[in-house]
């Protein structure tokens, strides 16, 4: 009734003191009762250092099996969930630099061409070279040079 009394309360204190009594008064069996029953409870290294002082090992050793097997899970499901996140973190660091468009649509430039976006565009009239003296460039007006196809 003790057992069952301190595991309802919830009290990790007093499943302790319960646990020290049985262990005092070398009543062993009562020891691995009040392990199973109190089983949230009780600290692994609560148990563990009681049963070795007083040489109830094997009676402390299922519950100690148990308390491994579940610490051992619980590591195994963070160190998934860690690696899971890690993949993700990855995959999406990696992704821009894959990403290739499927389709580029055309850009319309200022004479309605397609396909001749802004790195098409030629400089200007105040980009262009000085021409030299006596070879005009085609286009251009040189001042008193008679242009091709023109007579004087």
């Amino acid at each position: 009734d003790a057992m069952e009394t301190a595991r309802d309360s919830g009290n990790q204190e007093l499943a302790e003191s319960l646990l020290r009594y049985f262990v005092e008064a070398d009543m062993k069996e009562c020891f691995a009762a009040c392990l199973f029953t109190c089983y949230e409870l009780i600290n692994p290294d609560v148990a563990l250092e009681l049963a070795w002082r007083k040489n109830m090992l094997d009676f402390a050793m299922p519950f100690l099996i148990q308390v491994l097997r579940e610490y051992t899970g619980r590591v195994d499901a963070l160190d998934k969930k860690t690696t899971k996140k890690e993949e993700e973190e990855k995959k999406k660091e990696s992704a821009p630099n894959d990403y290739v468009p499927d389709y580029i649509p055309p850009i319309m430039g200022p004479s309605g061409m397609s396909g001749f976006g802004p790195l098409a565009i030629t400089a200007g009239p105040a980009m262009q070279q000085p021409a030299q003296q006596g070879f005009p460039q085609p286009g251009m007006m040189q001042p008193g040079m008679p242009q091709p196809g023109m007579q004087m």
